[in-house]
């Protein structure tokens, strides 16, 4: 009796060490942004708190949503000169409080979904036209949004 005392004692640790440690990995792994990969560092752009919310949990997002952003930005990134470009672009950033916009992160793939590399210098471009929205409803909150841009051929098929 006294072995499977200590049995369900130690299987009650167990299971909270285990739990613990699946939510503080979920905590602070699941898409947050490492500010090594910010592309706009040593700009003034700050959170307002630690805790930053993902984009669905509080309705944080554009206030005319996704068509003002097509609408907004679609001419200018058609207008960039990379006409051998096809692929995704995902822009990550945090919308802090003030409804101000930074910590900017750019993954891309192919057309295969394959990872690929762009270059710095269309990257800054797309984090400079994206800046240009300004009607961004944070919720009073800080949170991550993402943009996604479909490009064939240099030119813009899909902002979502």
């Amino acid at each position: 009796m006294k072995y499977i005392n200590y049995f369900v004692y130690l299987t009650i640790f167990l299971v909270i060490i285990v739990g613990a440690i699946f939510y503080f990995s979920l905590k602070t792994e699941v898409g947050n942004i490492n500010k090594r990969d910010i592309i706009d560092q040593n700009t003034a752009f700050e959170p307002c708190s630690s805790d930053i919310y993902q984009y669905y949990n509080d309705k944080t997002g554009y206030k005319t949503e996704r068509f003002g952003i097509r609408n907004e930005i679609s001419q200018s990134i058609n207008n960039l000169n990379y006409p051998n470009f096809s692929g995704l672009i995902n822009v990550r950033f945090v919308i802090n409080c003030k409804n101000e916009i930074g910590y900017f992160r750019i993954k891309t793939t192919n057309q295969h979904y394959k990872n690929i590399e762009i270059p710095a210098s269309l990257q800054k471009q797309i984090v400079a036209i994206i800046q240009q929205l300004k009607n961004w409803n944070g919720k009073n909150k800080d949170s991550y949004y993402q943009i996604y841009i479909k490009i064939r051929n240099g030119k813009v098929e899909d902002i979502f």
